[in-house]
């Protein structure tokens, strides 16, 4: 991306509370200018500019217009992945079962069901990001139980919720 540029930046959202923590991720950006646009703005396609432009200016005065030229800029978010892997002996399968739905709730985390691998899958917001969270518990040999968790997200989130998981983890188990 260029680094004297101008960007336009669309955010879609799906609820209220999505495009709250947009705004105010924008809104308390630091670095370079973030401004919000000030009246009317269209994406416009497949027409000729020229002549909407002299159309616009016959209906407000030319000094309230502005034209820019839009080219889409191929980047993507860099995602982020946390692991745990914990084995526990003398511990039953289900008690870190309990464990782990008990954080998920903690963390208002939305069940998304299992994956193929019969793993559970749950969707987590936080102040550091979102993130998905799958995890596995296994039953091992001499009452050990194994504990694998994957943390897949962007920015802070995956780190953050593995120190949490892990915090947790060993309060409950323990």
């Amino acid at each position: 991306m260029s680094e004297d540029g101008a960007y336009l930046v669309v955010v879609d959202y799906e609820d209220e509370r999505e495009r709250k923590r947009a705004e105010y991720l924008l809104d308390n950006w630091e670095d370079g200018t973030i401004e919000s646009l000030d009246g009317m703005s269209r994406v416009v396609r497949d027409v000729d500019i020229d002549e909407l432009y002299d159309q616009l200016a016959a209906k407000v005065p030319e000094e309230e217009l502005s034209a820019y030229e839009l080219n889409r800029v191929d980047t993507e978010a860099t995602q982020v992945q946390a692991t745990i892997d914990e084995t526990f002996d003398d511990v039953e399968a289900e008690r870190v079962e309990w464990a782990m739905e008990s954080i998920m709730k903690k963390r208002k985390a939305v069940d998304q069901g299992s994956t193929t691998d019969g793993e559970s899958l749950w969707a987590v917001y936080t102040k550091k990001g979102r993130a998905e969270i799958q995890y596995d518990i296994r039953e091992r040999e001499q009452n050990t139980v194994r504990l694998h968790v994957v943390i897949d997200g962007f920015g802070e989130a995956p780190e953050f919720l593995r120190e949490f998981i892990e915090e947790e983890i060993g309060y409950m188990i323990a």
